[in-house]
């Protein structure tokens, strides 16, 4: 039979260390643990869950993407950006793709994902996006495509598994390989100063890696892993990438892609805790006051997609300009509204002043937790126990 967890490609006189065995087998059983349990989290959980949930994978998605093709800014000049209100960044830079160009692709490719509650959630924030208008917009709109077909292709290419560590390992090997995904290589150019020789590294463009971890959640939806394809932003580490399917230290580099892998996976993890959380208080504090049930589903958009203007909340919930003021007003009576002014313009947003209820136990009695939390465990061990079942039987049946 064949072993669930993954090994990396070893030479035949470089065997892997006891402790590298060690060490791969224990972030392999972490992540394969956390795949577990936001699997059983996603089944199990509310259905009026989701939309907080895909609001805030939106915004993080869109962060993410911007920020690895090289745009430097804060989260409130990105929602001010995305507000139409200010440019993104005040520096020119070489080689990013323009950010409009991207986000509205980016946004465009959700709108067709599987999972209903992202789709649903990208169509409207994608009529809600007002930010300024790029010089280049077609060009970075056909490079933003292309890096998503590409990135499409290579997912599309892994061999299917119970557990996604050989299909990990083989796609930083496909995107050690891609002109299009592999880091580039340092350019170093000298130059003339005052009578002398100075060498200058040139700036390099940057990998769209960001096509590749939105495309890699299709795979664990495709092999029944991940009840939804979801972005696992942060899963490529470059350092870890080779351009030939060789690497000088093949287990360092297995551990750091899975430690990725569970990293992402923790983080949503932890963000379904933060969204259940919203979700009860929502559930407290606006469940009797029936003229005000529209005001909970935009405290649902603002807390899971954070800032917005009054015009960019008609456009993501489908509302009149009455029917916004309406929900703004009851909002503000709670005291959950924030606003700010910028350019003239109101930004609104929620205020969070309330305390995790999950957070605040667990930092009060460590060793103790909830009966939800002891629920979830139990689902996901036996999420991960019958994934292991499954890939026995099929081991039992080739062999």
């Amino acid at each position: 039979m064949t072993s669930p967890l993954a090994f990396p490609r070893y030479g035949p006189d470089e065997p892997p260390s006891p402790a590298d065995i060690e060490a791969l087998c224990a972030t392999q059983v972490h992540a394969a643990r956390a795949l577990g349990q936001l699997d059983a989290a996603l089944t199990w959980c509310p259905p009026d869950i989701y939309p907080i949930l895909a609001a805030r994978l939106i915004r993080e998605t869109l962060i993410s993407a911007l920020r690895q093709e090289g745009h430097a800014f804060t989260d409130a000049r990105f929602h001010a950006w995305f507000a139409g209100l200010v440019p993104l960044s005040d520096e020119p830079l070489q080689f990013t793709l323009a950010p409009r160009a991207l986000v509205t692709t980016l946004l465009a490719e959700m709108t067709r994902s599987s999972w209903a509650p992202l789709a649903d959630a990208a169509r409207g924030f994608e009529k809600a996006c007002l930010a300024l208008r790029d010089l280049d917009n077609h060009p970075a709109v056909e490079a933003a495509l292309a890096a998503i077909d590409e990135a499409a292709a290579l997912v599309a290419d892994l061999e299917p598994a119970p557990l996604p560590f050989a299909a990990l390992a083989a796609l930083h090997r496909a995107i050690g390989q891609s002109p299009r995904f592999a880091p580039a290589e340092r350019a170093i150019e000298t130059i003339t100063l005052g009578g002398r020789q100075v060498a200058i590294e040139r700036a390099r463009p940057p990998s769209p890696r960001w096509a590749v971890e939105c495309a890699f959640g299709t795979y664990l939806r495709a092999t029944s892993t991940l009840g939804a394809a979801l972005p696992l932003n942060g899963l490529i580490r470059l350092d870890t990438v080779r351009r030939a399917d060789v690497d000088d230290d093949p287990a360092h580099a297995a551990i750091i892609q899975v430690e990725a892998l569970r990293d992402a996976l923790d983080h949503l993890n932890r963000m379904l805790v933060e969204v259940r959380d919203i979700r009860r208080d929502l559930a407290d504090r606006y469940s009797a006051r029936r003229a005000n049930s529209r005001a909970r589903q935009l405290y649902a958009v603002l807390s899971g997609f954070g800032p917005l203007r009054s015009s960019q909340i008609e456009a993501v919930l489908g509302a009149t300009r009455l029917g916004v003021r309406t929900m703004l007003s009851a909002l503000s009576q709670a005291g959950d509204l924030a606003i700010e002014t910028l350019a003239g313009v109101k930004l609104y947003s929620v205020t969070r002043t309330r305390v995790s209820v999950v957070t605040a136990a667990l930092a009060e009695e460590p060793g103790r937790f909830s009966s939800e939390a002891i629920e979830d465990y139990d689902a996901a061990l036996a999420r991960i126990d019958a994934l292991l079942a499954r890939y026995d039987n099929q081991s039992d049946s080739e062999t």
